[in-house]
């Protein structure tokens, strides 16, 4: 079971005093607080953050260079601690799950994306060909450690992309949470970080009642975690959004999917539209590219994607109302026909 920890200022534990290697996004050296921090490691392996990083025919010379440092550790005495967001974390999960054929883990998140969501539940992997996580390992993290003066060094912008995150749990557990700072420009980050902050604990919590009625993904039910992802992997994939902007806009094409196939009825569909936080993504420009990104390009992409089950078919989480996910298994054709449907509902409202 993972333990997960809050604190307001940089952590340090004596078990990372030997034995430890520490992963880290070399980013994280420009910022004072968390350059400190990495120094206090005395065995450490900086990499370049981002999605070449998980790259699996790049894997064997990190793994090589990672050997060399922690190679003549004790696999029993061995810690690994992360630090960086959700491709850092993927890397190096994977790393721990299969160095010395698995050590200890150790995350610490510094963006608000992986404190939020992909810091817990285990989930890590390489890239083949381009196709996001399609080698990987369930390996939860033995520690999880938020730090609050780590992700307020981010900017604005770092915390408006977690917050699609939010929004996915808002939708999926009906999540009460604290208002949104008025306006949503020149907001002040320390107003910004503040609710970010305070949505955290809610909203791990949430994810993590999930993952514990299917921690392998077997029965099915963490499939609901992938709201909004189907189509928001295909917006990230195609125009290289930030993930959790490419989820909010999956977000919205899966709520408006939902009420178009009347899994939900007009009043429940206000309700989940209705949520402030929907302020931060629509209406948006963006959105409408998404919506015109060329038809054999969203095919391929959602044919490459784990949710697929047989043929030209996949799992797609709907809403039945705020709270109320519900997975259904549709044709990719349909999927491909809601997309025009949204996109010519948009040209008649905005031209």
């Amino acid at each position: 079971m993972t333990k997960v920890s809050y604190h307001l200022s940089a952590p340090w534990s004596s078990d990372w005093n030997n034995d430890c290697l520490l992963i880290y996004d070399r980013r994280l050296l420009r910022n004072a607080v968390t350059a400190r921090w990495i120094r206090r490691f005395k065995i450490s392996y900086a990499v370049t953050a981002g999605e070449s990083l998980k790259a699996a025919e790049d894997f064997p010379r990190h793994l090589s260079k990672i050997t060399s440092l922690a190679g003549s550790f004790a696999s029993r005495r061995l810690t690994i601690v992360v630090a960086g967001g959700g491709s850092v974390g993927d890397f190096a999960g994977f790393v721990a799950s299969i160095f010395k054929r698995g050590v200890r883990l150790v995350h610490v998140p510094t963006t608000w994306l992986s404190a939020l969501d992909s810091a817990h539940g285990g989930k890590n992997g390489l890239n083949v060909g381009g196709a996001k996580n399609q080698i990987g390992t369930f390996y939860p993290a033995l520690e999880v450690h938020l730090v609050r003066a780590f992700l307020e060094t981010q900017p604005v912008e770092r915390a408006f992309e977690g917050a699609g995150e939010v929004l996915k749990m808002v939708l999926l557990r009906g999540l009460r949470l604290p208002a949104w700072p008025e306006g949503n420009h020149g907001l002040k980050a320390r107003d910004v970080n503040r609710w970010m902050w305070s949505a955290v604990k809610p909203v791990v919590q949430g994810k993590m009642k999930i993952v514990s009625k299917d921690p392998l993904e077997k029965s099915g039910h963490r499939h609901l975690l992938n709201l909004g992802h189907t189509m928001g992997h295909v917006f990230e994939a195609s125009l290289g959004i930030p993930h959790g902007v490419a989820v909010a806009y999956g977000l919205a094409f899966a709520s408006a999917f939902s009420r178009s196939k009347k899994l939900c009825s007009s009043t429940a569909y206000e309700k989940i539209i209705s949520h402030p936080l929907w302020t931060l993504y629509l209406p948006s420009d963006l959105y409408v590219r998404c919506l015109n990104i060329p038809e054999k390009k969203i095919l391929g992409l959602l044919l490459q994607d784990k949710k697929r089950t047989q043929g030209q078919k996949l799992r797609f989480v709907f809403l039945k109302a705020l709270g109320r996910p519900v997975v259904q298994e549709i044709p990719v054709a349909l999927l491909l026909k809601e997309v025009h449907r949204q996109k010519s509902l948009l040209r008649k409202l905005y031209g």
